[in-house]
Order: C-alpha cells, then sequence, then structure tokens
C-alpha cells in the first residue's frame, strides 16, 4: 500500500471507530437517523468535502471527483438500528439497538472515503467515488413509516428503495459496502455471499364479533379463519424445494380485543423469503390461496396487502475477485470464508439487481447478531482491516485508466433497468379484498 494512504489511514483511524462506537451506543430507527447524520456530515464538513443531505428524509450523498473521465464508484453504508427490548444500549426515542453493525459499516465506508480524500490520491486515479449512507434498511417500524407514505414523504418504506427512486445511484457504475458477518474466531473476512431476498405481507381477516359465551353462533370469527389458513400454509411447507431455500414466517400482530367476545379482527404480518425471485412469487400465490381458503371456510373477509420487501442478493463475481486480490494483501487466503448461502435479507439485493454489486463481511464482533449482546470485539478486524483493503480496492479500480474498473461493467449483466425495478415495486405494492361471497 501506499506510504502517503497508509499513513492516512493510520491518522484518521481512531477518529472513525470513536465515531461509530459513538453512533453504536446513540440508535435510531430507520427514516429517524437524524443524529446519525448529523455526526456524519460534521466529519465530512471538517475535511471540507461537500454533500447532499436529507435524501430519502436522512441519507447523505458526497462525491469525490478526480475531473477524469471514468466509473463511478459507490461506498455504502446504512444508518439505521433494529428494533429491541434489552441491549445495553437502547435508544432514546425507541426501544431499538445497533444489533446488526450497521454503525461498523459507517465508520469503514466513511473511513475509505476520507482516507481517499485526504491522502489526495484521488488525483492520481480517474472517474469518481460517492460515500452514499442509505436510511431504514431494517424492514421494521411499519406504523410511522407507512405514514410517511400517507403523508407523501416517502413512497416505500426501504431506504434504499426510496433513494433509487429519487435517482441517488443513477449516475453509479459499481456497489461496494459491507456487513459484520455472525461472530468468528476463525475468518477476517467473507467473500461472495449470497442472500435470500424477501416479500412482506399483511392480512387482516375481518368477521363478526358476538359474544363468546352467551351466542358465538351469531359471530363470524376471524381468528379461527386466520388459523385454518395458518394449517394449510404448515401443510403447504412440503411443496418448497429445498433448493429455494423458502422461509416463510410470521407473527399475530393482532388477535382479538377479549376473550369473552368473537374476535372481528386479526392481523398477520408475514414475510415469504427465498433465493430467487421467481421462488418468492411462486409461494407467494400458494400462500393467497391459504388465506382465501381459510377465510371462505369460515366465512370471513380477508385483505391481503403485499408490499416489495427486497430482492436476492447476487454478488458480482469480477468485483468480488478484485476485493479478494486486495484483501489477500492483509491476509492469507484461510481467513476468507467464502461462497456461502444465507437465509436472511437486506436491500443491497436490490442495488444487485441494477449495478454490480458486492457486499463484504466483516469480523470483528461478539454476541449475537439481533441480539442484545451484540458488540465490538476486535477494532483491528472491525474497522482498520476493511478500510485498508477497501481503500486499495478502490484505487486498483481506478488507475490505469479504470481498466478494471471497465471491465467489470462491461461484464455486467443487468437484471433490471431502474425504470424496471421500480415498476416492479409498484406492482408488487398492493392489496387484494377477497369478500364472502366471492
Amino acid at each position: 500500500m501506499n506510504n502517503k494512504v497508509l499513513n492516512t489511514i493510520e491518522e484518521i483511524k481512531n477518529e472513525m471507530i470513536n465515531l461509530s462506537e459513538d453512533i453504536f451506543k446513540n440508535p435510531e430507527l430507520g427514516f429517524k437517523e437524524y443524529e446519525t447524520n448529523k455526526l456524519i456530515c460534521e466529519v465530512l464538513e471538517k475535511y471540507n468535502i461537500s454533500y447532499q443531505s436529507d435524501i430519502a428524509i436522512t441519507g447523505i450523498k458526497s462525491t469525490l471527483d478526480s475531473k477524469k473521465d471514468g466509473p463511478h464508484i459507490a461506498l455504502v453504508c446504512e444508518l439505521d438500528s433494529v428494533p429491541s427490548t434489552e441491549h445495553k444500549y437502547l435508544g432514546k426515542k425507541d426501544n431499538c439497538a445497533h444489533s446488526c453493525g450497521h454503525y461498523a459499516q459507517i465508520g469503514v465506508m466513511l473511513g475509505t472515503f476520507v482516507a481517499l480524500k485526504e491522502s489526495n490520491i484521488i488525483e492520481n486515479i480517474s472517474g469518481k467515488v460517492s460515500f452514499i449512507a442509505t436510511p431504514a434498511e431494517e424492514y421494521c417500524d411499519f406504523d410511522y413509516r407507512e405514514e410517511l407514505v400517507k403523508e407523501n414523504k416517502l413512497s416505500y418504506i426501504s431506504g434504499k428503495q426510496e433513494m433509487v427512486k429519487l435517482n441517488a445511484f443513477n449516475d453509479i457504475d459499481l456497489v461496494i459496502s459491507c456487513h459484520s458477518m455472525p461472530p468468528t474466531d476463525r475468518y477476517y473476512s467473507e467473500v461472495n455471499s449470497s442472500l435470500n431476498g424477501f416479500l412482506g405481507k399483511k392480512i387482516t381477516f375481518r368477521g363478526v364479533s358476538a359474544h363468546a359465551g352467551l351466542n358465538p353462533c351469531d359471530g363470524v370469527n376471524a381468528l379461527n379463519a386466520a388459523n385454518v389458513a395458518l394449517s394449510a400454509i404448515a401443510y403447504l411447507r412440503e411443496t418448497f424445494k429445498e433448493e429455494d431455500a423458502i422461509r416463510v414466517h410470521h407473527v399475530i400482530s393482532e388477535g382479538g380485543t377479549s376473550v369473552n367476545s368473537i374476535p372481528d379482527k386479526v392481523v398477520i404480518d408475514m414475510y415469504i423469503r427465498a433465493k430467487t425471485l421467481d421462488a418468492i412469487m411462486d409461494v407467494n400465490a400458494k400462500i393467497d390461496k391459504a388465506f382465501r381458503g381459510g377465510a371462505l371456510a369460515i366465512g370471513a373477509e380477508v385483505e391481503i396487502t403485499n408490499t416489495g420487501g427486497y430482492l436476492p442478493l447476487t454478488q458480482d463475481k469480477y468485483l468480488t475477485e478484485i476485493i479478494k486480490e486486495n484483501m489477500l494483501k492483509f491476509m492469507d487466503e484461510d481467513k476468507i470464508l467464502k461462497d456461502c448461502h444465507s437465509f436472511a435479507s437486506g436491500d443491497i439485493g436490490d442495488l444487485s439487481y441494477v449495478l454490480p454489486t458486492v457486499q463484504i463481511g466483516i469480523s470483528g464482533f461478539a454476541g449475537r447478531i439481533h441480539g442484545n449482546d451484540f458488540r465490538t470485539e476486535n477494532e483491528s478486524l472491525a474497522y482498520e482491516l476493511p478500510i485498508k483493503y477497501f481503500t486499495e480496492t478502490v484505487i486498483d479500480l481506478l488507475q490505469d485508466d479504470c481498466k478494471k474498473a471497465k471491465n467489470i461493467v462491461s461484464n455486467y449483466k443487468r437484471n433490471l433497468t431502474f425504470d424496471d425495478y421500480i415498476n416492479l415495486l409498484n406492482n408488487i405494492n398492493k392489496t387484494n379484498t377477497y369478500k364472502v361471497e366471492d
């Protein structure tokens, strides 16, 4: 690594660690990351880097321009935390915690961005590099987000979906991101992992209330309709193909108001996860039939609302190879975990459908992801090491007239255009109501 770049990383690393750990101790839910936004903007101002703020409410985009033609690389991180109840550092306004590791993404990607600027290496390469901080990756806090949609402050309840709609990625050619790995003593990093995509569903059964003891025969039990439907879904599981990595899981978020009254309204929130978009849509059709069947059997009405969740993540193999080559400058091959599939999901998958995208797993954490004991354990692995190999990667991609970056762009096979992507979301985001007589 260039000595000036290495020295710059050494000078800024503690600042990035302190920033990230401060954010860790002060978590905020999606589209509410105002203090997190403020802290990041203060760092950009300190280094005289211009930026756009308040994109999709709390998102940030800042660009370094070499003034020479070449591809545009985005260093992407996420701002939000996840709902929690017992973490040591709960949010001041909401019960939430940074138990997914997004706080560390911020330090790594912002540290890489500042290192490129302060080392002046941007003058020796071509193209552009942007730091993009996206809100609301965690798919939660629905009442708040749905109210923002009703108020026309948002079109979508995911940060990256909203930022794509606002054209924040239209000028980007390559996306580089990272995410905390499950705690491990064996590996320093992870490459070429895939993620499930998912579809969000809200199902509302409506029946007729009546006294549960005196005259239940006069009612229509919405909870019974829901239970019949859920039983049908349980029997459908044997039809799910193992290679599709399917998960169907739910909570009954509203199950009736009193034991003494026949429940006339029951609400189920559900995810359908799978490895491919086709598998998600195939399972979704089966699930809808089960819900309609449960309603019909009991004589209830059912309303099914689908919301575009996240698309499956498929990492770009050419960009992965370049990053891995640069990782090997700082670690041995056996410290890199490769080619795993996770049943979890993230909106980084949406970007992988429209742009060459990589999300590298980073180590250095302890506790359980989304658990109340998640925390940083090794600051060198969680921050310093990835800042080094990401900085080296950006330089590698954009030097020599951007030869490597241009090769990745030319070999990328786009799944969707930006317009196709928005149309897909709009086609999924629909509500259908099925009356008893239907």
